[in-house]
């Protein structure tokens, strides 16, 4: 059965021009209750969230808070982002990256995420699965307890570029709270046919994302990212395809929609969410 439910993932809520992954401060400078509202009436039922703004809202005015709130909206699937550095060894920024962790999965527990999205290392480099897999494996047993599951998204500029290198590490960790999230924005840049997607065993994946963009980048691939998106069906990406290759995997979770661009910001969140919705939609709920 074609899944029903769509997340706005985190960027999507965020709102205004200063809220992006490349600043120091990630912070939507929304209220958490107006971004909340927002995803909720234009027919989203799951809602994302960064580390900054978990902070935010733990101290005021609570995780216990936010879970009535996304309740009472019928939004029923959290989604966390984003962590980094889990692989590195002991130092500095090791130490970070483990405070961030422990601060996910706290919120996980709290709040009942669905999943939380983790990234590779964007220092580039060689994929070699091997030394990854223990620190994936203990971060996979760690959100097991509790009671989520983390998200590896592929990337074209870190060091696990594909979705298939992303599948080599995570049948080598074979835990079932360990899977891939797959965006269409870096399986189109990275160049794998989005029909290759179909390969790919549909437990293995647990998060799915769906945006769009011109065939070209109109500049480098990481600021490109954040600036340049389009929603579903209004650049040149095969978003068709791409869900389609998704369900052949047997794949029925939830799709979440992950716009990023500078014109995106500039709406209203009220528009922008209901847009993201509607353009998404189109896709995944239709048939």
């Amino acid at each position: 059965m074609p899944a029903t439910d769509l997340i706005a993932a985190c960027w999507t809520s965020a709102g205004a021009c200063d809220a992006r992954p490349d600043t120091f401060d990630d912070r939507s400078p929304l209220p958490i209750a107006r971004r909340v509202a927002a995803v909720a009436a234009a027919g989203f039922t799951g809602f994302g969230i960064r580390r900054g703004d978990l902070l935010r809202v733990e101290a005021d005015p609570g995780f216990a808070v936010l879970r009535r709130m996304l309740d009472d909206h019928g939004l029923r699937i959290l989604e966390l982002e984003f962590l980094e550095g889990w692989f590195l060894p002991a130092g500095p920024a090791r130490a970070a990256s483990d405070r961030a962790r422990a601060d996910f999965l706290r919120a996980a527990g709290a709040l009942g995420a669905r999943h939380l999205k983790i990234g590779a290392d964007f220092s580039g480099g060689s994929f070699k699965p091997e030394p990854m897999a223990p620190h994936l494996a203990e971060l996979a047993r760690q959100a097991a307890d509790a009671g989520t599951r983390v998200a590896l998204e592929p990337m074209p500029f870190t060091n696990v570029r594909t979705p298939l290198q992303g599948l080599e590490l995570i049948e080598l960790v074979d835990h079932p709270a360990a899977g891939l999230c797959i965006d269409i924005w870096h399986v189109e840049r990275v160049g794998v046919p989005v029909a290759s997607l179909a390969s790919i065993p549909g437990r293995r994946i647990v998060a799915v994302e769906l945006d769009d963009a011109p065939r070209e980048p109109e500049q480098d691939l990481l600021p490109d990212t954040f600036a340049g998106r389009r929603f579903p069906g209004e650049g040149d990406f095969d978003v068709a395809g791409f869900v389609a290759a998704i369900r052949a995997t047997g794949f029925d979770g939830a799709f979440g929609v992950e716009m990023l661009s500078t014109a995106f910001r500039s709406l209203p969140v009220e528009e922008a969410t209901r847009r993201a919705y509607e353009t998404a939609a189109r896709f995944v709920l239709a048939g």
